[in-house]
C-alpha cells in the first residue's frame, strides 16, 4: 500500500473557524483533525504503530513540562546543523542580501527570515540533519506517532527595541502539541533577544487561572502570577538548542537585542494536524540526496512507505 502525499491543510479554512468565526481552539483542531485524519486512512495507525519499534533516545522531551534544552556537542546533528547554517548567513550577508532584506521589511525588522519552507530543500544537507533519527525519534515519542516536519524557517533577529506580535507572550496556535527545535546558530546571551518561556504544566495552569483561550498576554498579567526563576531563557553557545512544545508553553523572542541572533527554528506536528504552518515544507522525491533517507526519516519528511 502506497501512503504517499494528501492534499494540503487548509489554512483557510483555519482562519475562517478560529480567527474569523473564533470557535474555540479545541473545537477548531477536532473537527480538522478528524477531517485530516479520515483523508490519512491507514497512515495514521502506521504512524502509531512504528513508535513501538524503537525509544525515545538521548533527545526525549519531558512530557510534563514540554521542554528540554541541548547543550552544543550533546547532539552532533544539532551541531552540524549550526555551523552549517551560520555559514549559509554569512554568506547570504556577504552577498548583500541582508540589507535587501531590512529593506522589504521596514515594519518587522526584529525577526528576518534568512531560508524558508521549500527555500530549504534546495539545501538538502540542512533539511537531512533536521530529520535525524535522534531528533525524530524524541518527536515522536512526545507526540505519540512518527510525526512530519512541517515547517523551518532561519530566522536573523537584528537589534531592535520594539515589542509586538511574537515579542509578546504567546502560545502557537495551530496544533494542540508540537515539537519545536530552536537552534542557536550563533551565540545567544541575554543581550541577544533569547526565546523565553514557561514550562507546558506552569503554562497551562496559568492559562487557566487567567482564563486565556487566544491571542497575547501581557507582561503585567503574567509576572502577576509567576516567579523571575520560573522563567526560563534559551541562551547558550552555537550549537545548543531548546527543544520546546509551543503550543503548550507561553513564550516570547526576539525582545531588546542589542546584538544580532541567528536561530533555526524547525518544528514537527503529528500527522493528523489541522493545519500547515507559514513555513510549510512540502519534499516531492525522493532520488538524489535524499534516496539515503530510512522509513521512519521519510514519513517524517511527509512521505509512507510501500507494505
Amino acid at each position: 500500500m502506497d501512503i504517499t502525499g494528501l492534499p494540503p491543510r487548509d489554512r483557510s479554512l483555519y482562519r475562517i473557524l478560529y480567527k474569523r468565526l473564533r470557535l474555540p481552539r479545541s473545537v477548531v483542531h477536532g473537527t480538522m483533525g478528524a477531517l485530516r485524519r479520515r483523508r490519512l486512512g491507514p497512515e495514521i495507525g502506521q504512524r502509531r504503530a512504528l513508535l513501538s519499534e524503537f525509544q525515545p533516545g538521548p533527545l526525549a522531551l519531558d512530557p510534563n513540562t514540554g521542554w528540554r534544552f541541548v547543550d552544543r556537542g550533546e547532539s552532533a546533528e544539532l551541531t552540524e546543523l549550526a555551523e552549517r547554517c551560520a555559514a549559509l548567513f554569512e554568506s547570504f550577508r556577504g552577498e548583500g542580501h541582508a540589507d535587501e532584506v531590512l529593506a522589504r521589511n521596514p515594519s518587522k525588522r526584529f525577526l528576518l527570515g534568512v531560508r524558508s519552507g521549500n527555500e530549504l530543500l534546495a539545501h538538502p544537507e540542512l533539511v537531512k540533519l533536521m530529520v535525524a533519527r535522534p531528533i525524530v525519534d524524541a518527536a515522536a515519542h512526545y507526540l505519540g506517532s512518527v510525526p512530519r516536519l512541517e515547517g523551518a524557517v532561519l530566522w536573523w533577529t537584528p537589534p531592535n527595541a520594539s515589542q509586538t506580535s511574537s515579542q509578546c507572550w504567546h502560545i502557537d496556535e495551530l496544533a494542540r502539541r508540537q515539537v519545536k527545535i530552536l537552534l542557536n546558530c550563533s551565540e545567544v546571551t541575554a543581550d541577544c533577544g533569547p526565546v523565553h518561556f514557561l514550562p507546558g504544566d506552569r503554562s497551562e495552569a496559568l492559562r487557566e487561572q487567567m482564563k486565556h483561550k487566544r491571542g497575547r498576554v501581557n507582561d503585567e498579567d503574567l509576572l502577576a502570577r509567576t516567579q523571575p526563576e520560573e522563567i526560563r531563557q534559551a541562551t547558550g553557545p552555537a550549537g545548543s538548542a531548546i527543544m520546546l512544545d509551543s503550543s503548550r508553553c507561553l513564550h516570547f523572542g526576539s525582545r531588546g537585542n542589542e546584538r544580532d541572533r541567528l536561530v533555526l527554528a524547525f518544528h514537527f506536528f503529528a500527522a493528523d494536524a489541522p493545519v500547515d504552518s507559514r513555513y510549510h515544507i512540502e519534499l516531492n522525491a525522493f532520488n538524489g540526496p535524499y534516496a539515503e533517507l530510512d522509513p521512519i526519516q521519510r514519513l517524517a519528511l511527509g512521505h509512507g512507505v510501500t507494505a
